[in-house]
């Protein structure tokens, strides 16, 4: 049997018995669990310089990216319902929704593209530049009752 031959019979019999499949696996993951760890943890240990290599080459794909910025934003609190919404909207976002002036990417520059939220609920507001990001900060001292307020609003949005 050439390989090609081989290959579509063991791909229609995975179809006709992919659940059957699918359960065995399971079975065996559930019964080799520290198995399994240890050969994954020797093959991390070997192989860590194509992991390192592997994984420079995936943050440099817009996907990568994304996850990077998405996980950035979770480390600062951000809260959102959609994160991969959000990314496309910031991404789409040429301008300041505050001043208009004309966004760029990077970490240097006035009008690098910044993430407004709330810095007590965590609540997304809008995509700025810096300048405006830094003069938006709180100005009016907020009372104890309205921080207990916010605070109690983003543990709601949370559950």
């Amino acid at each position: 049997m050439g390989y090609e031959k081989r290959k579509e019979y063991y791909k229609k019999r995975y179809e006709k018995n992919k659940e059957k499949i699918k359960e065995k696996v399971k079975k065996y993951q559930e019964e080799n669990k520290e198995k399994i760890k240890e050969k994954v943890k020797k093959y991390q240990e070997e192989n860590k310089e194509k992991i390192k290599e592997k994984q420079k080459k995936y943050n440099q794909t817009e996907k990568g990216k994304e996850v990077l910025t998405i996980a950035r934003w979770m480390q600062q609190n951000i809260i959102s319902n959609d994160y991969p919404a959000l990314y496309k909207y910031y991404k789409s976002c040429k301008n300041c929704e505050n001043c208009g002036i004309e966004l760029i990417e990077g970490n240097t520059g006035s009008n690098r593209k910044c993430i407004d939220h709330c810095h007590i609920t965590g609540l997304f507001r809008n995509v700025l530049c810096h300048s405006c990001n830094v003069k938006r900060r709180e100005k009016i001292p907020l009372t104890q009752k309205e921080i207990n307020w916010k605070r109690r609003l983003k543990q709601f949005i949370l559950s």
